[in-house]
């Protein structure tokens, strides 16, 4: 039997909007052909996947974590990427998100509302597997600088220097470790 998939067209095209979307505190910093949303997400979605596998200070559902990376950006389809930069002026940013969530996956049915908390579970940080797609999804960041760092962009030491990204990772010592390594061994610009 083919199920209707007439339900997810407008989900898709949405979704589908990540591919479109610049990262704004890359371009904030002069990198016009910056990575994309979709290339964020992807990039968290696999590097959870990859290190679950090599984290043993924490048990961690990896099926759930990977799931929260793969949703954890979906209300900037609509929100837009708002930079850290931004924060202060828009004191309710997560709540916009949500609500832009909640509108995306509406038409998604029982699914939709698996999807929803999903990004609830991630944005409340309650539970291990959302701190260490969080811790993870900065980490994802840290190494996209190191490699635009490579190509002579010089303007990333405030994307280093800012203590509450490091915060994120001190409960996962491996994860953690590994963003000491990429700090040290960088040239800062």
């Amino acid at each position: 039997m083919v199920s209707d998939l007439s339900n997810i067209k407008g989900f898709l095209r949405d979704f589908l909007t990540l591919k479109k979307l610049r990262r704004t505190g890359w371009q904030l910093r002069g990198i016009r052909e910056c990575e994309s949303l979709a290339d964020h997400c992807f990039g968290v979605a696999l590097l959870t996947m990859v290190i679950a596998d090599q984290v043993t200070s924490h048990e961690i559902d990896k099926d759930l974590a990977i799931r929260m990376a793969l949703v954890h950006e979906l209300g900037e389809s609509r929100v837009g990427d708002i930079p850290f930069t931004a924060l202060k002026y828009f004191p309710d940013k997560a709540k916009a998100e949500l609500e832009a969530v909640t509108d995306l996956v509406e038409p998604l049915g029982q699914a939709g509302k698996r999807y929803l908390d999903l990004f609830e579970k991630f944005e409340a940080g309650n539970s291990i597997e959302a701190r260490f797609v969080r811790a993870i999804d900065k980490l994802e960041m840290l190494i996209t600088a190191r490699d635009y760092e490579r190509t002579g962009i010089q303007s990333l030491d405030d994307f280093w220097n800012n203590p509450s990204t490091f915060q994120c990772f001190v409960e996962f010592p491996e994860v953690e470790s590994f963003a000491r390594h990429l700090a040290a061994t960088r040239k800062p610009g």
